[in-house]
């Protein structure tokens, strides 16, 4: 089989298992300074991919407003700077970050299929996903929900959090940009047209839009007539934001396979494997789109992951 054929079916295989055929690894975790991103799972402090980190210091920022250490609840996917000890499992935390994937009113629920539809972007329930103030069961139509969560390969939503919001000053999500139309000033984002005529665009490439680009979309309305009309679009950052060197553990879903050595996880975040890359629960053979996997390293100069651990969820 060609690589061409590997990556369009999201399975490493031939070269990559050669460079990562053992069965487990060192687990012993990540030890100093640095970057965790992954949800939350446990709270009294809190706890992220396994390693339970003091907040009381740390400066904690909730949907890029300043918040306190009490709004972060479980299930949100957040991203936590400081030192940690591998040895207890414990840190302590500088600056804890959340930012959610999607806020809107629910258009459809399946609770048969364990899946909601807001602003055409599909959202997938599991037994791990926490729910607040609702359940799947009792979630309506028109209710207005935010959502924490990984991307998965296709654009949808495997949600972590699920939260019943009370008010809501807008509506938001994030994914890549697909079908973008620069005569019409449309793209599309999963099940949405999006109408950016009259958008505030930030953070954007010299040339402007473009399709692939990864986007948090805001609106003051409800789609009409199958399109959303954007008011603001954020062009986000994919990198992980240190500098060369940086100890990052992430936990994810594989939504690309790039090469016999790379791949990306929740659509933004590259990671590349080596020799020298050890994995636990599974192979190298086992990275595949929507394998859900926490991967463990330093950021090279290119800004990419390169994994000492691959560890299989």
């Amino acid at each position: 089989m060609t690589l061409s054929k590997l990556i369009k079916y999201g399975v490493i295989a031939g070269v990559l298992t050669a460079v990562g055929s053992c069965g487990s690894g060192s687990g012993g975790g990540m030890t100093g300074s640095g970057l965790v991103i992954g949800p939350i799972t446990g709270l009294g402090s809190i706890i992220v991919n396994g390693v339970t980190f003091d907040v009381d210091t740390a400066s904690v920022v909730v949907d890029g407003m300043p918040a306190a250490a009490s709004d972060l609840k479980l299930g949100m996917v957040v991203e936590v700077r400081g030192t940690i000890d591998a040895q207890t499992a414990t840190g302590v935390a500088s600056s804890v970050a959340f930012d959610d994937d999607l806020q809107g009113p629910v258009e459809a629920v399946d609770v048969s299929q364990s899946t909601i539809v807001v602003l055409g972007q599909l959202v997938i329930v599991t037994d791990a996903t926490v729910f607040d103030g609702v359940t799947l069961a009792t979630l309506q139509v028109s209710d207005v929900i935010e959502v924490s969560g990984f991307l998965d390969g296709n654009g949808n939503i495997r949600a972590t959090r699920v939260e019943l919001e009370s008010e809501s000053e807008g509506f938001e999500f994030k994914g890549l940009i697909a079908e973008l139309d620069a005569a019409a000033e449309t793209f599309r984002i999963g099940g949405q047209l999006v109408d950016y005529s009259g958008a505030q665009i930030e953070n954007a490439p010299p040339g402007g839009l473009v399709n692939d680009l990864f986007v948090e979309i805001h609106a003051q309305g409800e789609a009409a007539g199958g399109v959303l009309v954007a008011t603001e679009i954020d062009v986000k950052d994919t990198d992980f934001g240190g500098d060369e060197g940086e100890e990052v553990e992430i936990e994810g879903l594989v939504t690309r396979v790039i090469s016999s050595t790379e791949f990306i996880l929740n659509q933004t975040r590259r990671i590349r494997i080596d020799a020298r890359t050890e994995f636990e629960n599974g192979t190298a053979a086992d990275i595949a789109v929507d394998a859900r996997l926490e991967a463990e390293g330093a950021v090279g100069n290119d800004g990419v992951l390169v994994a000492r651990e691959v560890e299989f969820r």
